[in-house]
């Protein structure tokens, strides 16, 4: 009888370990997931206004200038559909907001692009992508 109850607390105890375990990992996820695109979006506004200044006078460069546009709404989309552990859902909301904008920043551009005018300058995103690094220090300093 003894001997079933140790095992029966051994396993209950190991599976709450588990949990918690998964909790840690789910959290480290996050953390890496939500560092990635932040460093992913300030390395997209160091090449935008390059590009976009080529893109004025080079066609190819426009066409990839488009197609990184592009990859950053798919890269904001992805990343707005992360599941945030519970602890992290205020700064996960605040990043979710910024881009927002920045898709609405990218898409405005785009129209631009369209309309033959590829002058960054104008542009809101760069402003939006400091407003995003700004939420980093929050990041690392978040615990479980």
């Amino acid at each position: 009888m003894i001997k079933r109850l140790l095992l029966i607390s051994l396993v209950l105890g190991v599976l709450s370990g588990c949990s918690l375990v998964d909790s840690v990992n789910n959290s480290l996820d996050y953390t890496k997931e939500a560092t990635t695109f932040i460093n992913d979006a300030s390395q997209f506004a160091e090449s935008i206004p390059e590009l976009a200044q080529q893109a004025a006078t080079n066609t190819d460069a426009k066409e990839t200038l488009t197609q990184e546009l592009e990859a950053m709404k798919t890269r904001i989309s992805e990343f707005n559909g992360i599941e945030a552990p519970a602890f992290a859902q205020t700064i996960h909301e605040q990043l979710v907001a910024l881009n927002d904008t920045l898709l609405t920043d990218i898409n405005g551009y785009m129209d631009q692009i369209q309309n033959g005018v590829t002058d960054f300058q104008n542009s809101n995103i760069v402003q939006t992508i400091n407003k995003i690094n700004e939420t980093m220090d929050m990041l690392q300093n978040l615990q479980p």
